[in-house]
């Protein structure tokens, strides 16, 4: 089944065409209004369960709900279409409500996932629920040196520089590069074609209004707010993204682990970034909300934050990067306390949020790790040593290696505070 997307992608395009003309026309003779209309008035996919889900996938691929598709699920759901074009393995996406019989669990988009692969096969599943925390990418049968991490620093390098005051990007654009890169082989994406999609309008959460939006609301999007830019997506997106063609290895190039992970260039800059935004949401929180554990532990965050921010040390630098993130988890756990506290990948911090666990290589500790990681262990984060060259985190004489960056206890604001403290 590796042509399964390509094979229906021709029946897509013509559809968006003709879509799209139709929008033109609405525009052309009704307005805007009856365009958006019929935007709005499509009949939903419907697939309420796992079993319908994994019945829509054997008959396509790709299964967009209108809640997840930016105003637009068909022009979603064709955007993935291209993005998975010549992918050799096969390739599934669902953007969907929480199926019914799936109950709170902290991940269940992995729950689901699993639950797909048994049925359809080996392949790469991209799942995502407008009511989960996160999406899930599982992949089975891939190459053994296939890997997403450059494609989820690509992610999170376009939601920094996004637009708005708490740039968000949206569960489509990451999909769309997930997808991108399944049918690239994992190659890293390159900062032209990240920069295509992140121009399009559906690529990022439009900015509410109020200060802190509530985590599951933010995922609601209002068509009226992207309609004006979806009638203009219908007819320039294509060519936008017929322009970025896929990226290819060379025929029996070996991917090689790289020996170490450097501190990103203009690390600081993008800690003090995010930490203003931390700060800016901690701020909204109401007095009562700033008592709570949550509050707290979140005002501590920002503190330990600030007291690392500009030491002109690398690590530190990234200290103060995932405190900003701790902070922000904290704040959104004070009106959802059910979400986990924040831990990052051990190997590299950088990376994200913890999703596995895996023994380290060379070590007897079962780490928390990203989940590229926890397929194929990446190289550590590490700093230059003017005589030994390379130095991982883990083995320097520093907080960040005692504590893993949080990844390895549950108070890494409290250290930092008490290691500060210490050396006055």
């Amino acid at each position: 089944m590796p042509g399964a997307l390509t094979a229906s992608a021709a029946p897509f395009r013509r559809r968006r065409v003709l879509r799209a003309a139709a929008l033109a026309v609405c525009v052309a003779f009704f307005g805007a209004p009856a365009a958006i209309a019929a935007s709005v008035d499509e009949e939903p996919v419907h697939a309420a369960t796992v079993e319908e889900i994994i019945e829509h996938l054997r008959d396509d691929p790709i299964l967009v709900q209108p809640s997840m598709g930016m105003g637009d699920s068909l022009l979603a759901h064709d955007v993935l279409s291209e993005a998975a074009a010549g992918a050799d393995i096969p390739v599934y996406v669902v953007l969907a409500h929480l199926p019914d019989e799936v109950g709170p669990t902290e991940q269940p988009a992995e729950q689901v996932a699993i639950l797909l692969r048994e049925e359809l096969g080996d392949g790469i599943f991209h799942v995502d629920f407008l009511e989960s925390p996160s999406a899930y990418t599982g992949i089975w049968g891939a190459p053994d040196d296939f890997d997403l991490r450059n494609t989820y620093m690509a992610l999170r390098e376009a939601e920094a520089r996004g637009p708005g005051e708490y740039p968000r990007a949206s569960a489509l654009f990451e999909a769309v590069l997930v997808v991108r890169a399944a049918a690239t082989a994992g190659a890293e994406p390159a900062p032209s074609v990240v920069d295509e999609y992140a121009s399009q309008p559906w690529a990022f959460i439009p900015d509410f209004t109020k200060p802190v939006a509530d985590a599951k609301a933010d995922r609601w999007v209002a068509t009226l707010s992207t309609a004006s830019g979806v009638l203009v997506a219908g007819l320039i997106v294509t060519t936008g993204i017929a322009r970025a063609k896929p990226l290819r290895a060379k025929a029996g190039a070996q991917a090689r682990r790289p020996a170490y992970e450097a501190v990103p260039e203009g690390m600081p800059m993008r800690a003090r970034k995010r930490l203003d935004k931390a700060r800016r949401r901690f701020d909204a929180l109401s007095g009562t909300e700033l008592t709570s554990e949550a509050g707290e532990l979140a005002a501590t965050a920002i503190q330990a934050a600030e007291r690392v921010l500009d030491t002109g040390d690398e690590l530190d630098s990234v200290g103060a990067y995932v405190l900003a993130l701790t902070a922000e988890r904290e704040v959104d756990r004070v009106r959802e306390p059910e979400r986990q506290v924040f831990r990052p990948c051990l190997i590299n911090p950088l990376h994200g949020e913890a999703r596995d666990t895996v023994r380290v290589d060379g070590s007897s500790i079962d780490a928390p790790v990203c989940s590229a990681c926890g397929r194929r262990q990446g190289a550590f984060l590490s700093v230059r040593k003017r005589v030994r060259g390379w130095e991982p985190y883990v083995d320097t004489s520093t907080v960040w290696a005692r504590t893993g960056y949080g990844a390895l206890v549950g108070d890494l604001a409290e250290q930092v505070l008490a290691d500060r403290s210490a050396r006055r």
